[in-house]
């Protein structure tokens, strides 16, 4: 534990274990018990776990066939996790969107007369320009359908519903559904249940990849574990 987040807890545990000798206390069942090692352990590299697994996902999400404003509720997620919430990091995460999202969309946005200044207008034109262009393409679809005999228009123009937030076409295309009405319920457009905010949802948080701390240092035998307290 000699660099990186390791030697910063090694140092903040050697501290407040002075301290509370300083004062007089009993460390025994503290600073001189391995529960309480392991209980510190895991609440302090849980978090950052998770941190730099979303700095690496971060940087490997595509937008693909989803709506912008679709992506956008991904890439925030990543963007919380990792950190990246100060306008110091705005520059990087432009370049993530110009990198990431589709080409013809990113350059409808460059080439559009305004290039945005900022992180925010970055957002609301991709998510605008994105809007308008899959309108545009339902038109053009709809003006097909209207060619077509009535009953593959109706069949065609079946949808389902889940309780996910989303409908679904009669070809199991999975389409965005008015997630205002989500949030004036109370429910998570994710899974469609209530009492949480789509960002903390269960189903979300299953599909990052977990370290386990307290899992690992069970593992460890007894005397492994006497080594490392006494590295402390």
């Amino acid at each position: 534990m000699k660099e990186g987040e390791a030697a910063a807890f090694r140092t903040d545990w050697l501290e407040n274990r002075v301290d509370a000798q300083q004062l007089g206390l009993d460390i025994t069942n503290t600073y001189g018990s391995w529960p309480y090692f392991a209980d510190k352990m895991e609440e302090r590299f849980k978090d950052s776990f998770e941190k730099e697994t979303a700095k690496n996902e971060i940087l490997t999400l595509r937008q693909g066939n989803e709506t912008a404003q679709a992506f956008f509720e991904r890439f925030e997620e990543k963007k919380r996790w990792a950190g990246y919430t100060n306008r110091i990091n705005e520059e990087f995460l432009i370049s993530l969107l110009r990198r990431n999202m589709n080409k013809p969309l990113v350059d409808r946005v460059i080439y559009g007369g305004h290039i945005p200044r900022d992180y925010q207008e970055w957002k609301r034109e991709l998510i605008r320009i994105d809007y308008i262009w899959r309108e545009r393409e339902k038109e053009k679809k709809g003006s097909d359908i209207g060619k077509k005999p009535y009953s593959e228009q109706k069949k065609e123009g079946e949808k389902k519903k889940d309780g996910t937030g989303y409908t679904y076409t009669g070809s199991g295309e999975r389409m965005e559904v008015d997630k205002a009405k989500f949030r004036t319920e109370g429910r998570c457009y994710r899974c469609g249940e209530k009492g949480h905010r789509s960002f903390k949802c269960k189903d979300a948080q299953k599909k990052k990849p977990q370290f386990n701390v307290r899992e690992f240092l069970e593992k460890m035998t007894k005397e492994e574990r006497e080594k490392l307290l006494e590295g402390f």
